[in-house]
């Protein structure tokens, strides 16, 4: 506790990082001392508890009672993971927080990388990424909840409101899950639509400073609704199926309404867990289907945008229908090392789209990516990010190298045959238009609470016209993450 307050405080007085993790292995130093016993003994039994004592966002099994209470049956304030209040089993209140701040850069005059509310474009090197603050807990050990906001503000201009411009919610998982019966728990509130790994993966616990391509921009995200979900053979099976007010947050804009109401289920699998395998293989695949409006006078399509410097590689398009997505991925883990793949296909259908108000083909986006990682530091690979031995604590922390490579690109079906390769709304052949992208970095766990990600991406968008830099090539963009998670 007191080495996280510390970070806080130091970093709001503008000591740099280094600083700051030499005051927090100060801080964290101050325990009492040993008793005269073993010395070997005492320090096996150190590097132990710092291995098993929990990260404040690891996350509890789901199949469990949750951990036990501290501090005995009735009312306390105690700090394992988080800050938590708790009367017995009958209540529990944990206050948590997740701040990330990154230094990017890429190529020169990007203008997504300009800071907002200047006369003159000027580029930010910094940038407070999240600012997130929340409580979680039970009743009963039965009833969970779970309310989490984004401090830092969007709001839009009365320009914005007046050119249709939606705004997005700050709230982010507003939920309560039932569980008296565990093998078929009930969720209700706002939370993630049961799709693609990448995107469920929480992002304090991904390998990469950003998610991939797919994940951002054809996936749901997050959306109001309610769900049944549960697991197996000690999740050697999983399921979630749910009905969502909209199609997630990843396919709303400004400019962009999304889908409406939605239907999703996803499952999972263990499938060679007997088998004696090396490590462990987890397969998935999830679909969802979507309601499709043209209500809204601007189009209603998805979007294709480059990682960090936002540059638009894709419109949208006007559609009316349907959307359906599919996705399939496999998770493997062993020892040190990980590898996953993913493989997601989204079809729009725009009935009476065409100029003519003829229907129009399917509008059409897919991606994929392959990611390894391996930890230098030889800790069993878990997500998040662990070290056996934290820094400035008799360890290094734990040093990961990661490497990952996706495509995302959009086009219509039917090919030539429905007529010229246009970038027109309400083409009939849409002009295929991807983005290729190499993404290499480290991760650093000091220790349960800092985390620092170095990542270079190497870009490269298909469609010359659409492609940042003159002559149609790719482009290298740089960004180190500093994470705290209390």
């Amino acid at each position: 506790m007191i080495a996280s307050l510390l970070v806080v405080m130091l970093a709001s007085e503008g000591v740099t990082t280094v600083g700051a993790v030499h005051a927090v292995g100060a801080a964290l130093q101050q325990d009492p001392p040993a008793q005269a016993t073993s010395g070997k003994k005492q320090k096996k039994k150190a590097k132990k508890l710092a291995a098993d004592a929990p990260s404040p966002d690891e996350i509890d099994d789901p199949d469990s009672d949750g951990p036990p209470d501290i501090g005995g049956p009735g009312f306390g304030v105690v700090w394992k993971q988080h800050p938590s209040i708790r009367f017995g089993d009958a209540f529990r209140l944990d206050f948590e927080a997740r701040l990330q701040e990154d230094a990017h850069g890429s190529y020169r005059g990007a203008p997504g990388l300009n800071c907002p509310n200047q006369v003159l474009p000027t580029t930010c090197l910094f940038q407070l990424h999240r600012n997130r603050v929340g409580v979680k807990g039970n009743f009963f050990k039965k009833i969970d909840y779970e309310v989490e906001r984004e401090l830092t503000e969007q709001e839009l201009s009365d320009k914005d409101i007046l050119l249709g411009y939606t705004p997005k919610s700050q709230w982010k998982d507003v939920n309560v899950n039932i569980k008296y019966m565990k093998k078929a728990q009930i969720q209700v509130g706002k939370f993630k639509v049961p799709f693609g790994l990448d995107e469920l993966t929480s992002v304090s616990h991904n390998d990469f400073v950003y998610r991939s391509l797919g994940a951002n921009y054809i996936n749901p995200g997050r959306d109001i609704g309610g769900m049944v979900h549960g697991s197996y053979f000690k999740h050697g099976l999983t399921y979630a199926a749910g009905v969502f007010r909209h199609d997630g947050g990843n396919a709303r804009s400004k400019k962009v309404q999304g889908g409406d109401q939605t239907v999703a289920a996803r499952i999972t699998a263990a499938p060679f867990r007997r088998v004696g395998l090396a490590g462990n293989i987890d397969v998935g695949t999830a679909l969802t289907v979507s309601s499709l409006s043209d209500d809204p006078y601007l189009p209603n399509g998805l979007r294709g945008r480059t990682i960090l410097t936002q540059d638009t590689f894709f419109q949208p398009v006007y559609v009316k229908g349907h959307r359906k997505r599919w996705e399939a991925d496999v998770d493997w883990t062993a020892g040190p090392a990980s590898a996953r793949a993913e493989y997601t296909w989204v079809a729009d259908g725009r009935v009476q789209q065409g100029l003519g108000d003829e229907n129009l083909p399917d509008a059409r986006a897919r991606s994929w990516y392959v990611a390894g990682t391996w930890i230098l530091t030889g800790e069993r690979k878990r997500r998040p990010l662990r070290a056996d031995g934290e820094f400035l604590q008799g360890g290094f922390g734990a040093v990961e190298v990661v490497g990952r490579y996706e495509r995302l690109w959009f086009d219509s079906a039917g090919g030539t045959e429905v007529g010229t390769p246009s970038r027109t709304p309400r083409a009939a052949n849409i002009l295929p238009s991807g983005d290729r992208a190499l993404t290499l970095g480290v991760n650093w766990a000091l220790n349960r609470w800092i985390k620092l990600q170095f990542n270079g991406i190497r870009e490269h968008v298909e469609d010359s016209q659409r492609n940042p830099i003159s002559g149609g090539g790719a482009f290298w963009s740089q960004v180190t993450r500093l994470q705290l998670v209390l």
